[in-house]
């Protein structure tokens, strides 16, 4: 939704909750219907990032299982996709695809939750959270006691935010397609 569907959407349900056909008579239930109808469609976007890091925390973590980042094998797997990466095309390829997968399964996941309003929130805010997370996911690399390097660091960097993007466009794009 661009700005201009959002300002005459907003228009159209301010005008809609003052009128007085609304059929309710009490201003109370009035101003919490309404409310509740103005928080489904446009959800407070720190609700939505936490819903975001909630699942980014169980899907990263899960994602290391397949995919081991920066030395971390926290369910010490004997083969991991970081292997076959490096196989293929070298250390450098490695850090970029497993920063893409490593956050292009959050948003893919996080398609199963939210709803397409939760969605589209994202997208509004698109790289303030995609920023946050891989600075966060990176963060709580080195807290894990990975090996951060400066090059491989930013290789990183750039699978992750190339991922993300893809992830929450295709997302919004598959959701629009499946819930019309």
């Amino acid at each position: 939704m661009n700005s201009k569907e959002r300002e005459a959407l907003m228009k159209e349900f301010a005008e809609f909750s003052q009128s007085p056909s609304a059929g309710i008579e009490s201003s109370i239930a009035h101003s919490h219907l309404f409310e509740g109808i103005k928080g489904r469609l446009f959800p407070n976007p720190w609700k939505v990032f936490g819903k975001i890091a909630l699942i980014h925390g169980v899907v990263g973590f899960l994602s290391l299982g397949i995919c081991n980042q920066f030395g971390l094998n926290p369910f010490n797997v004997s083969y991991s996709l970081a292997d076959f990466f490096m196989k293929t095309a070298g250390h450098s390829f490695c850090m970029v695809a497993c920063g893409v997968l490593f956050l292009a399964t959050t948003y893919f996941f996080s398609n199963l939750f939210l709803t397409l309003e939760e969605l589209e929130s994202v997208r509004r805010y698109e790289w303030l959270q995609l920023g946050t997370l891989t600075l966060a996911s990176l963060g709580g690399f080195y807290f894990l006691g990975a090996e951060l390097v400066g090059v491989f660091v930013g290789f990183w960097l750039l699978g992750a935010l190339i991922g993300g993007v893809i992830s929450i466009e295709g997302s919004l794009f598959l959701r629009k397609i499946f819930s019309a």
